[in-house]
């Protein structure tokens, strides 16, 4: 992960774009405040995605906006609802 200051990232953003494109984690920071340099996602790439539960959580995990305990909460109350919900379609 590479993070610069306002002034560093001004002179190289070409490059800084490209290096963000190519996965590089980029980070921009000015006095306290930090903000991400990373590919938007595109709006035909988006919505054909389709993510199971798991790997959404991962993704949220790696972005950090995810414990790996609220993870395996989250989970655990998906599965525990399906069963539910299968036990109600069988009876």
């Amino acid at each position: 992960m590479k993070t610069l200051t306002v002034e560093e990232a001004t002179s190289g953003l070409g490059r800084l774009v490209e290096l963000a494109l190519a996965g590089e984690q980029i980070q921009i920071r000015q006095g306290s405040g930090v903000v991400e340099l990373r590919p938007a996602p595109t709006g035909q790439a988006a919505t054909k995605e389709q993510l199971t539960p798991r790997e959404a959580l991962r993704r949220l995990q790696e972005e950090g906006r995810l414990t790996p305990q609220q993870a395996e909460s989250y989970l655990r109350e998906v599965g525990e609802e399906r069963l539910a919900t299968d036990g109600k379609h069988q009876a």
